[in-house]
């Protein structure tokens, strides 16, 4: 599990293709930046989430 949460956001980041498009836009900002820009806090999240699991099994 900890490897998936480590692995997916990576996974995402790098499948530019799925997401490479303006619309729909956010205020303005192409979905491609803030697609981007939301992949910082989950990727962060993930990775707090999988050093909690890393430190909770002995």
């Amino acid at each position: 599990m900890k490897y998936f949460l480590l692995f997916a956001p990576c996974v995402v980041a790098l499948a530019a293709p799925l997401y490479n498009s303006t619309e729909p836009a956010l205020a303005g900002v192409p979905f491609f930046y803030w697609l981007q820009l939301l992949l910082i806090p989950v990727s962060a999240f993930g990775i707090y989430l999988a050093d909690r699991i890393a430190k909770a099994r002995p």
